[in-house]
Parts: C-alpha cells; sequence; structure tokens
C-alpha cells in the first residue's frame, strides 16, 4: 500500500482537470434528488445508487429540472432554490453590483441569473442569490456560506459545524446529550484542483442502548467514529464519550469521464434506508475512488485501509486490513430502470496491500482463488425502478458464499451466506405535496459478513461495513415525512426487527465478529452444517418508533424536537426494556444523528 500510495501520490497532479466535491450525507439534498428524478420520470445522469453525490451533478440536475416542462408545483421550486443556495459554487458567479442591477446571465439556451425577488413576483429562476444583508459586510454574503471568496482562479466556502442536543430518557438519571463544535471548508484552484476537509470535536451521551453497546461491548467503539475517550462533566453532572472526527479529500477530472478521490471519508451504495452492500454506519476510512461514467454507464472502483476488530487499550497503531471494491451500474436499461452488480474483497497482509486487487477491471474471485482463497469476497445485485412519476421500486441482494444446489434444497445450509432488500417509494402520497413514504424490508442470514479470522470480516474499527444489526435478523422500516410548508418538516419513523442473540457459549451468527468455523449446531439438527435459519438463537424483537419535528431558522440551520420509543422483547428477560425518549436540538451545517437500532 505504501508504495502505491506514493505512486498515487507523484502522479496525482499530472491527472488533474475540474472536479467536484461530495455532497455530506444526510444532507436534504438526497432527499429533493429522489423526488425531482421519481417526479419528472427522468433519472440523474450520476447515478444515484453511489453516494456521497458530486455537487456539480446535483446543481446541473436541478438546473435540468427547473427549466424542463415538468409542472412542479412551488414547493418544489423552493426545494430547487435550496439546491443553488447550498450548491453554488457551480452555477455562475455574478458580481454583487451586476446583481443589484438585475442582470441576466445565460449558461446555453435556458439557464437565467436573476437578482432574488419574491416568489409571488413570479420570478422562479433565482440562481445565484446574494444576501440583501451580510453581517459586517465579509459574513454571509451568501445564504449558505459564512464566508465565501469567488474568484477567476480560487473558490472558497467555510461554515461552522454545531451541533448541540439536549434529552432525557425514562429509567435514566442522567441527561443525553451531544456538544460538537467543528467547521467545513470546500474550495478549488484554477478549476483545476477542488478540496473538501471538515472537523468536528464532540462530547456526547448517547441513550442507554447505544451507551451499554459501547460500554459492555468486548470491541467497542462509538457508533459511526470508533476511537474514543471517557468524557466527564460538571456542568450536566454526568459522564459520556469525546470524540474527534474529520474528513479531507482532494478530487480531480483524469479525462471528461473518468475522475478521481483521494482522501479520508465514508460511502454508501444502495437507494435504501439501510445498505446490505456497503453503508456509511462504521468509522471513516481511507481511500482512493475511481468513477468512470459513459454512456448510459458508472463504474467505480474503492481501495481502501480499514481498523481491524481491537479491543481497547493505550495509545498506539491499531491492526490494519484493506478492502478493494467495484460497482458497475447502468442507467435506463429500460426507461428509468437501473441495475447493478457489485463486488468486494477484504484481506489482511500484514502492512502491505495485496497488489493484484489494485487491478481495476477483472472479477476478484478470481485473483482471490488464484491466490489461494485466503480472503473474503462479498458479491451484491441491486436495482431501481421508477414508475407512474409516483413511485420508486429498489432492492438489493448480497452473497458472501452459497452453493446453488444448497440454495435451492431448503436444508439450512450454513454456507448460504446471503441477505436482500426490497423497497419502495411513494412521493406527493394521496395527492398531497410533499407528502412522502417509504418502506423497507432487510433480511439477513447467519454468518454472512463472517469469515475465519478478524483479518478479512466485512467490518471497519469494530463496526459493520453493512448493516449495524450485523447478520441473523429480519427488519421491517415504514417511514413518513411531511412538509407543509418550505421551513417545517415533520417524520415519523417505525422500526420492527426480529434477530437471534448469542448466549456465553453460542455463535449463532449474529456477530460478524465471530469465527463461523465456532458455529452452534441448531436445535433439532445433528449437525453444525444444516438446519440454520435466520432469528435462531435467542429470539428478540425490537420495535422503535420516533417522531421528529424540524424546523429551519435560516439556510442549513434547524430547530429539532424528538421523540423516541424504544422497546424489546427478548427469551431472556435480562435484554427486555421499554423506554421513551425526549430532546430538542440544534444544528448548523449537519445532519441529524440518531442510533436507530
Amino acid at each position: 500500500m505504501k508504495r502505491y500510495t506514493t505512486l498515487v501520490l507523484l502522479i496525482f497532479p499530472f491527472l488533474m482537470q475540474a472536479q467536484s466535491t461530495h455532497l455530506p450525507l444526510g444532507n436534504d439534498a438526497y432527499h429533493i434528488m429522489d423526488r425531482l428524478e421519481i417526479k419528472s420520470g427522468q433519472l440523474m445522469p450520476a447515478h444515484t445508487v453511489l453516494k456521497p453525490f458530486d455537487r456539480r451533478d446535483v446543481a446541473g440536475f436541478a438546473i435540468a429540472m427547473d427549466t424542463s416542462a415538468v409542472d412542479f408545483s412551488g414547493k418544489d421550486q423552493q426545494d430547487m432554490r435550496y439546491i443553488f443556495r447550498d450548491n453554488n459554487d457551480w452555477l455562475e458567479t455574478i458580481t454583487r453590483s451586476e446583481w443589484s442591477a438585475g442582470k441576466q446571465f445565460i449558461d446555453g439556451d435556458s439557464v437565467f441569473y436573476k437578482p432574488t425577488l419574491d416568489v409571488d413576483e413570479g420570478v422562479d429562476k433565482n440562481y445565484y442569490e446574494w444576501s440583501k444583508k451580510p453581517i459586517f459586510k465579509h459574513f454571509y454574503r451568501t445564504p449558505a456560506n459564512l464566508f465565501e471568496l469567488d474568484k477567476p482562479h480560487f473558490n472558497l466556502k467555510i461554515n461552522p459545524i454545531i451541533y448541540f442536543k439536549y434529552g432525557q430518557e425514562t429509567n435514566d438519571t442522567s441527561f443525553v446529550y451531544l456538544n460538537r463544535r467543528g467547521f467545513s471548508l470546500r474550495a478549488s484552484v484554477d478549476d483545476v484542483v477542488w478540496f473538501h476537509t471538515n472537523l468536528y470535536e464532540s462530547q456526547e451521551r448517547f441513550q442507554q442502548h447505544a451507551t451499554r453497546r459501547i460500554e459492555h461491548d468486548s470491541l467497542p467503539a462509538v457508533p459511526g467514529a470508533g476511537f474514543y475517550k471517557d468524557f466527564e462533566t460538571g456542568v450536566w453532572n454526568t459522564n459520556g464519550f469525546d470524540y474527534l472526527r474529520g474528513q479531507g479529500y482532494i478530487a480531480a477530472r483524469i479525462s471528461k469521464h473518468v475522475n478521481v478521490h483521494f482522501g479520508h471519508g465514508r460511502h454508501f451504495i444502495g437507494d435504501g434506508i439501510r445498505s446490505l452492500l456497503l453503508s456509511d454506519y462504521s468509522n471513516d476510512y481511507f481511500y482512493l475512488k475511481l468513477n468512470t461514467r459513459v454512456w448510459k454507464l458508472h463504474y467505480q472502483n474503492l481501495f481502501a485501509e480499514l481498523t481491524t476488530q481491537h479491543r481497547r487499550g493505550p495509545d498506539g497503531i491499531r491492526p490494519k486490513k484493506y478492502i478493494a471494491a467495484h460497482h458497475l451500474s447502468f442507467n435506463n436499461i429500460l426507461p428509468n430502470l437501473n441495475i447493478g452488480i457489485y463486488e468486494s474483497v477484504v484481506f489482511d497482509r500484514g502492512n502491505t496491500f495485496e497488489l493484484q486487487y489494485l487491478n481495476p477491471i477483472i472479477i476478484y474471485r478470481t485473483i482471490e482463488q488464484a491466490l489461494g482463497s485466503p480472503d473474503n469476497v462479498v458479491t451484491g445485485l441491486h436495482f431501481k425502478y421508477n414508475f407512474l412519476k409516483r413511485f420508486s421500486l429498489y432492492g438489493q441482494f448480497v452473497f458472501d458464499e452459497f452453493k446453488f444446489g444448497e440454495l435451492l434444497s431448503g436444508d439450512g445450509w450454513w454456507g448460504n451466506k446471503n441477505g436482500w432488500q426490497m423497497g419502495l417509494k411513494y412521493i406527493d402520497m394521496l395527492g398531497i405535496d410533499h407528502l412522502d413514504g417509504q418502506v423497507e424490508y432487510n433480511t439477513v442470514r447467519p454468518y454472512t459478513y463472517t469469515y475465519e479470522s478478524a483479518d478479512a470480516n466485512y467490518s471497519h474499527y469494530n463496526q459493520p461495513l453493512a448493516h449495524p444489526l450485523g447478520a441473523n435478523f429480519s427488519e421491517v422500516i415504514g417511514k413518513l415525512r411531511y412538509q407543509p410548508i418550505q421551513p417545517l418538516t415533520f417524520t415519523a419513523r417505525a422500526t420492527y426487527a426480529n434477530f437471534g442473540t448469542d448466549t456465553d457459549s453460542t455463535n449463532v451468527g449474529i456477530n460478524i465478529f465471530a469465527d463461523y468455523r465456532d458455529r452452534t449446531t441448531p436445535e433439532g439438527s445433528d449437525s453444525d452444517e444444516y438446519g440454520h435459519k435466520t432469528g435462531q438463537g435467542v429470539g428478540n424483537t425490537l420495535l422503535i418508533g420516533q417522531f421528529t419535528a424540524s424546523y429551519q431558522l435560516r439556510h442549513n440551520v434547524y430547530f429539532d424536537f424528538d421523540y423516541i420509543y424504544r422497546n424489546r422483547s427478548s427469551d431472556d428477560p435480562a435484554l427486555e426494556y421499554t423506554r421513551n425518549y425526549v430532546g430538542l436540538s440544534l444544528r448548523v451545517n449537519i445532519a441529524a444523528n440518531t442510533v436507530d437500532y
């Protein structure tokens, strides 16, 4: 890996042409893009299964929709105005004097740039927008950015990251809280180099189920972060966790259709709430990503350095492993249909990358077998179909290992390690503008994502790379989102999951960190080879209900009210509980964070 990294750093400057920074995961634009795609009957040229999106793609698609013949509602126009504000680095920059004079700009044949006027006055193409009253003349000159420079050869956006949360959970004498502060920065130089970084520090006390997982799990990590320190505050008279997170990358275009990102972050593959292929649940990681987009095809290569499972101890280098993954998707193979295939391999060679996996256009299984089959290959399929300009049907299938004959036999062979997802989105339900619903089903068989050793299971920094429940579960999620007015959003979400857990002496397949060779013989079976079924072990059901009211005070400044109900039933009475949580939060330039498992 060291040799390869050096090579990348040497050739990187010579490869660069203009490229875009990513849109942060969880940003409101992801839901807006879903609505625009479904309602217009057109798929984004950038395939939505691959997240995060590039800001250029988001702004470009919003402009295309705003200038199309589609009859979007006034709320849709306000959604697109949010996109234009948030991604104005991909709109033509105009000076303040030109803006005040009402000068119009034309990009191609259809895109106009006009001064900001009241929507009631009939102006619906307010793309580049200057603030009428900037703070001290230099701050918030545009609505989305604290500080912004737009020069001929240099573009810079700097914004604060703030997240304050305070709440109370039943049967808990201490408060739930979050104190997060940081900043984000994105910039370009000469329209050749684009880069982005964000950094924030957090002191947080989670709800009890997440705290228990962190403190009592043999492989502790803060959800979505990883490394942490214990924290105690006299202000709230309670303890919690202190952790630091940062993302940063540089982006460029190698050719007209090939671009590269090199940095530290997370990725998500899927169109649903969860992903069974690759999710953003675990910690950030070091990566090199290549995207090739030509015709209706999008091919992505991802090479990353991961942290293998480890126990908490003194400061020092954590053990490493690696992943190589590639994904190919096809847009409009039939109208409004996207399909794709995914393959990854997780492996360990000490501190050395397996150079054969750097081949960007080979099937990893062939290499893995040629090497002696020492590594863990995970493959998958997915699809998305938008129809009737109201619905989107999507799904995933993941295969860790299987034999076709065993799969059809129905004997519960342990090696049938697979899972699947099916979901449906419905926008403007019952004809009500911006009432959007979604239902999703996920199930993963026992021992999926596991391996013989920690060096190759499908995890990073003591957390799954796919679904947070690991394996051996079935789950149904329902979600309703209603936006009565542009600043106010109500969201209701319910999750019902069945899963089987281990005892001190069993391995029933939920723990992806356990060696699958130590699997437990199922009840009623004569061998540990057969009789395995989803949900085996100590039976558990989990019901989560959540209601959120969110008000956008100004661009990307939100005030949230949350109510969460959690109920866990179990064959083991010691695991049962019922809890209610009520909380308030203020967040700036960051998505809401809920540990929803």
